[in-house]
């Protein structure tokens, strides 16, 4: 309040800092004091801690940089080469979110002298910190980066080979199917002109020469059998003497009838020509499989190259998860870069957090202390000035009230004495009524009777 009213104890401790208090001074120094929420004629009493917090106002100002740094920094290394355009814009609108959140918090705690005074800094250091890790993760990026993009770059090729080597399994050269197996259920490549075909109609072919075989064989077989039982009947020794020669017996004939019979009925002949068929379809389809099998295998790793060139590009796209993963295992390979790790972990926290931090180190200066002084004494004066203003409110509402009370009175006073004219003007006409009425009945009882006068009537009709 630049015309606040001062009882006289302020204005005796107000004068006798006003004569110790410094000229006021302009530069930066007082824009950086002015952006952190100081107080000028306060600090004017103390000329001494100016330079004091004109540092505080450089160290907000340098921690809002480094979070414009550090976000130009994530963002180049996120986006893979941003235009510098975009850099420079986010880095700015970052640096000043950093620099009004940190002013924000250093602000909110000059003056604090109390025992509350923690209790205040505590929760926006909390606040620092967590702004500090937002803060400290890309810069750690940056300095870890040829170690992450190595790490990365192994694995990258790692995953990139056993998922190639997983087409490979999932996807054999000889063409056998894998789609009944769970761990293939994704990596089947769909390459047609697998020779498994091939040696499925071999199997076919092969199987329906085998049943054609055995029809043969078993035919042969009896044939063999009943030309050998008709040869044993039609030989020498079981000639018949007919007529004076020797001839055939009748099983004989019978047996050779039989032969006769067999081997015309089963048509061998035509069976045989198919199994040779057969074996020719063989022969053409096994020397297919092993050409095919070879323009399978190229299709298959045709496929399966195109396939990992796929993955790897998509593996290049890392993100901020994968940097951060790849930034742990570095860290926790060995004990150096886990040391060096934590080590400019923590410094870039205190640095990001060094706002709050630097005031809770420097503690209460000689500013805070008259600044609280000053705060209490502005609200002390407020509180008089509410009070007065409440007291001079409230007596204008009484003064109110009793002008109302007493118009009230008069008003009330002014209608009872109309209602008392209104009923003596009443009374008098009511009177007056009577009056008349009782001449008009003593004129004529006068009139009816004039030697006997009405008792009480005579003294008022002779006046």
């Amino acid at each position: 309040m630049g015309t606040e009213r001062r009882t006289p104890r302020a204005r005796a401790e107000a004068g006798s800092t006003d004569r110790d208090a410094a000229p006021p001074r302009r530069g930066p120094g007082r824009l950086l004091r002015g952006q952190i929420g100081v107080h000028e004629p306060i600090l004017d009493r103390v000329p001494a801690e100016r330079v004091l917090y004109s540092r505080y106002g450089g160290i907000v100002l340098a921690t809002s940089l480094i979070g414009g740094v550090s976000v130009c920094l994530a963002l180049d290394s996120l986006l893979g080469g941003a235009p510098v355009w975009a850099l420079l814009v986010t880095g700015t609108i970052w640096t000043v979110f950093v620099f009004l959140v940190d002013s924000w918090l250093v602000s909110g705690t000059h003056g604090k002298v109390t025992g509350n005074r923690r209790r205040a800094l505590l929760p926006r250091f909390l606040l620092s910190l967590l702004l500090g890790l937002a803060l400290a993760e890309p810069l750690l990026f940056q300095v870890f980066a040829p170690e992450m993009d190595k790490y990365l770059a192994e694995d990258r090729e790692e995953t990139a080979q056993v998922y190639y080597r997983n087409l490979l399994r999932c996807n054999p050269a000889d063409g056998t199917s894998t789609e009944n197996r769970p761990d293939c259920a994704k990596a089947q490549l769909g390459v047609h002109g697998s020779p498994a075909t091939l040696r499925t109609q071999i199997s076919a072919v092969e199987e329906q020469l085998a049943k054609l075989s055995g029809h043969i064989n078993a035919v042969d077989k009896q044939q063999a059998k009943l030309e050998a039982t008709s040869n044993e009947l039609c030989s020498r020794k079981n000639y018949i003497y007919v007529n004076g020669g020797r001839d055939i017996t009748q099983q004989c004939r019978i047996a050779r009838e039989d032969a006769r019979i067999y081997r015309d009925g089963n048509n061998v002949d035509e069976d045989r020509t198919t199994a040779t068929s057969l074996r020719s379809r063989i022969d053409t389809l096994t020397s297919g499989v092993k050409p095919a099998t070879e323009e399978y295998r190229a299709k298959v790793l045709d496929a399966a190259q195109a396939k990992r060139e796929a993955k790897e590009r998509e593996l290049r796209a890392t993100g901020l998860l994968d940097r951060a993963e790849a930034l742990w295992a570095v860290m926790t390979s060995a004990f150096y870069p886990c040391f060096l790790g934590v080590v400019l972990h923590l410094l870039l926290l205190v640095l990001d957090s060094l706002p709050v931090l630097a005031k809770l180190m420097g503690g209460v200066t000689r500013y805070d202390r008259l600044l609280h002084r000053h705060l209490e004494s502005v609200e002390r004066m407020y509180e008089v000035e509410r009070r007065a203003v409440e007291d001079r409110h409230r007596e204008d509402l009484e003064h109110q009230l009793a002008v109302e009370r007493a118009r009230n009175a008069e008003d009330r006073e002014a209608v009872e004495h109309e209602l008392a004219r209104a009923r003596a003007r009443r009374e008098s006409e009511r009177r007056a009524l009577i009056d008349n009425l009782t001449a008009q009945l003593a004129g004529e009882d006068i009139t009816m009777a004039p030697t006997i006068p009405a008792p009480g009537f005579a003294g008022r009709g002779r006046g």
